[in-house]
């Protein structure tokens, strides 16, 4: 699949004595490759920003990342092995190319760090590793979605008997739709263009979707894999400061998880349920038994540390189910927050030292008694 739209040998061919070329920032003309790849991809991206942003524009890739594609080929080609140009490849392979594209952009990064992390680019320089797992760290994103994440988030999952192609971001739109419990807001969502969930899952029974769905649960369960290769390849190169990869790896696990959903749709109204969460290695509620979609948990908390950790395995689905939701950050930080001392929560949510004093003073707490406590 992956070897199908880029040639990841090629690209990780030595250049030079050492292999891993010339660092191409170095040049700082504007006829320099590394500075015409830097101005293409911020045109690409800027123009995908501005057609989010258009109800009319039209659809489609900007032609700007097959720029993007073009000048980084040239560059890991004939100039350097460069840890930031593969990133910025990786990026455009996934909006023209899609999962093919992206395993592709991650085998190479794979390789890189297996055969070039002494001689490729950029060295480590007064930030330390910073320049080299900034760019692939920016495809998951850490705090906020990274820039592989849309991309993958809108890719077909199947075809609708219009033709139209549904994605895994309007499936989602559909899912938490059915779960309003205010019918003029679901009617309000269905008038902007969401597709009810009972028709979604009725197209796929009663077309060739359902078939076809094998395709891109395989496909997502194979690049998932290539992921989990470069995860582990980033722990061993960059220890501790490995970059974030949760993001990109919850939504493939999210994508294969919804094309079984579907592919099991009309049956029983849904796919197998997932595996129910143990807290503790305490035995939880049978899958078999949950409600489809739901989570096992133990029914009673042994101590206090049990609970948080259930608050921050409730935040993880959310965010995993309901990644547009506010109840994913709001359960992982109230996980955070309980684990704080009271001197750090109130330094925390009460800036100003004269309010806490005060609020402090009116609860019968002397302030001094808590400066001791910290």
């Amino acid at each position: 699949m992956a070897d199908d739209v880029l040639d990841v040998e090629a690209l990780l061919a030595p250049l030079g004595e050492d292999g891993g070329g010339a660092d191409l920032r170095q040049d700082y003309s504007p006829s320099s490759i590394y500075q015409k790849l830097r101005d293409a991809r911020s045109e690409a991206r800027a123009d995908e920003r501005a057609r989010d942003s258009d109800a009319e524009a039209e659809a489609g890739v900007p032609d700007g990342w097959r720029h993007v594609r073009r000048l980084a080929v040239q560059a890991l080609e004939t100039g350097a092995k460069d840890f930031e140009i593969a990133s910025w490849l990786t990026e455009s392979l996934v909006r023209l190319e899609g999962l093919a594209g992206f395993a592709a952009g991650v085998r190479l990064l794979t390789g890189l760090l297996e055969r070039y992390w002494d001689a490729g680019h950029p060295q480590p320089d007064e930030d330390g590793l910073e320049g080299r797992s900034a760019p692939i760290g920016g495809l998951s994103g850490s705090d906020t979605d990274g820039t592989a994440m849309q991309p993958l988030r809108r890719l077909a999952l199947f075809r609708r008997p219009s033709g139209e192609p549904f994605s895994l971001y309007q499936y989602e739109a559909s899912e938490q739709t059915a779960g309003l419990a205010d019918e003029e807001r679901r009617e309000q969502r269905f008038a902007q263009g969401v597709v009810p969930l009972d028709k979604v899952e009725a197209e796929v029974t009663f077309g060739p979707a359902r078939a076809a769905l094998a395709g891109p649960a395989a496909a997502a369960a194979a690049v998932r894999a290539d992921w989990q290769a470069l995860q582990d390849q980033m722990d061993a190169r960059f220890g501790q400061d490995a970059p974030p990869t949760r993001r990109v790896a919850e939504l493939l696990d999210r994508m294969v998880e919804v094309a079984q959903r579907l592919a099991g749709a009309g049956g029983g109204g849904g796919g197998a349920a997932p595996a129910a969460i143990s807290i503790d290695g305490a035995p939880a509620m049978p899958a078999a038994v949950a409600a489809p979609g739901a989570m096992g948990f133990t029914t009673s908390l042994a101590n206090r540390e049990q609970a948080l950790r259930t608050l921050e395995q409730l935040a993880e689905f959310f965010q995993k189910s309901e990644p547009h939701s506010f109840l994913a950050y709001t359960l992982a930080d109230a996980a955070r927050r309980g684990r704080m001392s009271l001197p750090e929560l109130l330094s925390e949510v009460m800036a100003d030292d004269g309010a806490r004093t005060a609020m402090l003073t009116a609860l019968g707490i002397r302030p001094n008694a808590m400066d001791a406590s910290e």
